[in-house]
């Protein structure tokens, strides 16, 4: 005879296997994630439209001529160069496969962004499938993480693909190792490996993968043995080397940006905070930006809530433990979320300041339970069930139209760089680059007063001294380009791009060779593959007829990919 359960009683994982059993999902939930699937395709339409940002698209796709030259011959150099201090080898080779298609047109870069997305909640579906036994709770996870809208900056912008990929392979990844848990398959095992690869190579993001599968392990119940360390040996192995080569490739380049000087509590205070803010948004997506300012310090204070925000994550976690949900979901949720966001938030980049981005992945973590939750309450009690449904087609629907606003921000730079500063007005970042946008319109006096405006909201902000110095060069203001060059060296002295620019002013201005052959060398010192650097060092040699070094220069030009040099070599260089 079977046991009958009380209402209220009933844990939503009390009855789940804890290995993989055969079953699939039923013909009725294919259909609802499809569904799913085109309601996502509708929400993000027209956003599709959308041009080539001045906001990183330019550096990673227009101008870069790596992906313009796609052939076997040619891949090696996707592993052997970075752009915009990144090694994503991977997502390079997905922007040359766009361009070899269908060239510069950035609707299918968009469409591409949006192709993996859909991807990506498939392979939610499944993982938490998987994971839970359960095809309702599965399908809510997957409705959340699709119609998210703090997933949009990853969907819309078109050099966030990296998250894009690197989640990809990252679920790929899991749902493998899953399937080697279930079925003992080496198959699987090492198709969990190569995966694993394949998200490395995608963006770095993915090096915490070995402990999401012994957080994975811990859920499953497996008994903490020698052989389930010994098992993710190869993927901490693969995680260091892929993770040394990252490190590499931001080594040997130069950030333009110094945010502003945080000792090492306050910076302690700056992560409480974030993930207080990942947290909370991903549930309740409010007050979205795409670029959020860093907090000033008054009187050497930060405001009062970055003090309370340790306080508050602690409240909601205790009050997580304390419902009647299964306490291994909710640790297998906040783990999953808090081993994936802690990674992006070690370094303070100038636009990464609890960044919508880099939530994509880690915040399937949260959905995760808050999707369990909702579905214990609608299973335990038909007197909730309604209330339950009527709060999911509120979320999923509010989700959809903010979804659907916010992509439509991204389909232009001014847009974008507007929007950013009416939700965060102290946003040195995007005054510095909405001045770029300005500059590229030819809009000269708005450029230069929106780098004035970055410089005064954050004067250690070497970026915005470099740009305001390009504006005045080309504006025939050359003392005023010359002094900021010089600042926003002194601020960082491994700016290369910065020195670069001096060297041209003393060289075509200033008329004094030696300065500018400093400057040329020192720029490739912290660079070696900086090619504009050789190139400008070899007029400079090639103006004082060393024709040798000149063309030396010019050869290294072409190794890197460029064909400005094609013509001097041709004519110089026999």
């Amino acid at each position: 005879m079977k046991q009958r359960m009380r209402p209220g009683k009933t844990k939503i994982s009390d009855n789940l296997p804890l290995i993989e059993r055969k079953g699939k999902p039923s013909l009725r939930y294919f259909f609802i994630l499809i569904g799913i699937i085109l309601v996502t395709g509708l929400v993000y339409r027209e956003s599709l439209k959308g041009a080539f940002l001045s906001y990183d698209d330019i550096e990673n796709v227009v101008n870069n001529p790596l992906i313009q030259h796609l052939a076997l011959s040619n891949i090696p150099k996707f592993f052997s160069v970075s752009t915009l201090y990144m090694f994503t080898p991977l997502t390079f080779l997905s922007y040359a496969v766009n361009y070899g298609i269908n060239g510069l047109d950035p609707y299918w870069f968009r469409l591409t962004n949006l192709l993996l997305h859909m991807v990506n909640v498939t392979l939610v579906f499944f993982l938490s499938f998987h994971i839970l036994k359960k095809q309702k709770p599965s399908i809510i996870i997957a409705a959340l993480f699709a119609l998210n809208p703090m997933n949009v900056d990853s969907v819309s912008w078109i050099s966030s693909r990296s998250n894009l990929l690197c989640t990809l392979f990252f679920l790929l990844s899991l749902i493998c190792y899953l399937k080697y848990r279930g079925k003992s398959s080496r198959l699987f095992y090492g198709l969990s490996l190569v995966t694993f690869i394949l998200s490395l190579l995608s963006k770095s993001s993915g090096i915490m993968l070995p402990f999401t599968l012994l957080l994975l392990d811990y859920y499953q119940n497996r008994q903490m043995k020698v052989k389930i360390f010994y098992e993710k040996i190869p993927y901490f192995i693969i995680a260091l080397i892929i993770g040394l080569i990252t490190v590499y490739f931001r080594t040997d380049t130069g950030n333009p940006q110094t945010v502003i000087d945080y000792s090492v509590p306050d910076r302690c205070f700056l992560f409480f905070y974030s993930i207080l803010a990942y947290f909370i948004k991903t549930i309740i997506p409010f007050h979205l930006s795409e670029i959020y300012a860093y907090p000033l310090k008054i009187n050497g204070l930060l405001p009062f809530l970055y003090y309370l925000a340790p306080v508050i994550i602690t409240g909601l976690i205790v009050l997580l433990v304390k419902l009647k949900v299964n306490k291994k979901i909710v640790i297998f949720g906040l783990g999953f979320f808090l081993l994936n966001i802690i990674i992006t938030q070690v370094a303070l980049l100038e636009d990464g300041f609890h960044a919508n981005r880099y939530a994509y992945l880690p915040g399937i973590g949260i959905i995760f339970i808050l999707s369990v939750i909702l579905f214990e309450i609608f299973e335990q009690s038909s007197t909730w069930k309604y209330l339950v449904l009527f709060i999911l087609v509120i979320i999923v629907s509010g989700n959809a139209f903010v979804t659907r606003k916010r992509s439509l921000v991204w389909m232009d730079t001014m847009l974008l760089f507007d929007h950013a500063i009416k939700k965060s007005p102290g946003s040195a970042f995007a005054y510095n680059n909405r001045g770029i946008a300005k500059y590229n319109t030819n809009d000269v006096e708005g450029a230069l007063s929106d780098y004035t405006r970055a410089i005064a909201e954050n004067p250690g902000y070497a970026g915005a001294f470099y740009n305001r110095g390009i504006t005045y060069y080309n504006d025939r203001q050359f003392e005023k380009a010359m002094g900021d060059y010089t600042r926003a060296i002194a601020l960082n002295p491994h700016f290369f791009s910065c020195y670069t620019a001096r060297g041209v002013l003393e060289m075509d201005v200033l008329q004094n060779d030696s300065l500018a052959m400093v400057d040329y060398n020192r720029a490739i010192e912290v660079n070696p593959s900086f090619a504009q650097a050789y190139y400008n060092r070899g007029i400079l040699a090639l103006r004082r007829s060393d024709l040798t070094n000149a063309c030396k220069d010019f050869q290294i030009v072409k190794k890197l990919g460029y064909s400005r040099a094609d013509e001097l070599i041709h004519r110089y260089c026999r």
